[in-house]
């Protein structure tokens, strides 16, 4: 009997501690060298740039996504152009940290490490001191190379915090399918030197390596010049560009920055002007949220692969 009443105080202690640290039922995903853990699929959603707005409309978030932020073009993919045109618009660029609150969403996600800028109130512990989950696409906080993988991986963590598995793996299914069709027509083509133009005049902004942007270029058989830079985007200066002879340009096209304009200071530059790309006037023009992780890898890949070899 002593034994038996030793156990009923045992179990009783036990199921004590365990009310009095709930374990939360929902997964836990690892972002960014942090951990997330979701009790439940979150059910109000904002997110602060388009290229990751559009992954979250590709897996069928639908409604539960309650505003949106900074777009980069006002043409969406038309996989998503409906849902995207439903989404409140919170603000042009960034909205402030009261702005985004009065969404009252559960999930803040952003595509690029600013979305969370700390100086302007809007960093991650901000959020989370208030119960409010937080996610970034990891190209943006990656040490290594980012590519295709990064995307794929993002799109099953995103699956896996909203409850939408089985939506997460068509998703990669498709964009899988897509880039493997473009590589197996390129197969032994010779890669074209490429400089990719985002902006700048006292130096060139450019892609660098570590971009899903330089996957998606060397997929479609292109060869970024600055593959050895080690950021997504950086500051290269003109004699760099001279020296590396450029075989083609692609111009990085968004709002408030006209790529015809950018066409012209090349032609125009005493050193750009004298590349082969520039002589021979070999052009193309591309959407940066082609450039960086979301639903547009794929697109990207076969624009690039139809301006570089027509193929």
């Amino acid at each position: 009997m002593r034994r038996t009443f030793a156990l009923i105080l045992a179990a009783l202690f036990l199921a004590g501690c365990s009310s009095a640290e709930p374990q939360a039922n929902g997964p836990r995903v690892e972002n960014c060298g942090r951990v997330e853990t979701f009790a439940d699929p979150p059910k109000r959603v904002v997110s602060l740039n388009q290229h990751a707005t559009e992954i979250l409309l590709a897996l069928g978030l639908g409604d539960r996504l309650v505003g949106t932020a900074f777009p980069d073009d006002h043409v969406p993919p038309p996989e998503v152009a409906a849902g995207y045109a439903e989404v409140p618009l919170l603000a042009d660029r960034y909205p402030s940290y009261e702005r985004i609150l009065e969404a009252e969403p559960d999930l803040v996600v952003g595509g690029y490490a600013s979305a969370f800028d700390e100086a302007e109130g809007r960093g991650r512990e901000a959020f989370e001191r208030n119960g409010i989950n937080t996610l970034l696409l990891s190209e943006s906080c990656a040490s290594a190379p980012s590519g295709m993988g990064t995307l794929l991986d993002d799109i099953t963590m995103f699956g896996e915090a909203l409850g939408l598995q089985a939506n997460a793996r068509e998703l990669n299914d498709g964009i899988e399918a897509r880039v493997q069709a473009v590589e197996q027509r390129l197969a032994g083509v010779q890669p074209v030197d490429v400089f990719v133009y985002d902006s700048g005049e006292q130096t060139a902004f450019t892609l660098g390596g570590n971009g899903v942007g330089n996957d998606a270029l060397r997929r479609a058989g292109g060869r970024n010049v600055f593959d050895d830079v080690p950021k997504v985007f950086e500051d290269v200066s003109w004699e760099q560009v001279a020296a590396r002879t450029p075989q083609a340009v692609v111009l990085v096209d968004y709002l408030g920055a006209p790529v015809q304009n950018k066409q012209s200071y090349l032609e125009g530059h005493p050193l750009a002007s004298g590349t082969p790309a520039v002589r021979d006037r070999r052009f193309s023009t591309i959407p940066l949220v082609e450039l960086t992780e979301g639903i547009r890898f794929p697109g990207a890949v076969e624009r690039l692969a139809r301006d570089l070899h027509g193929a």
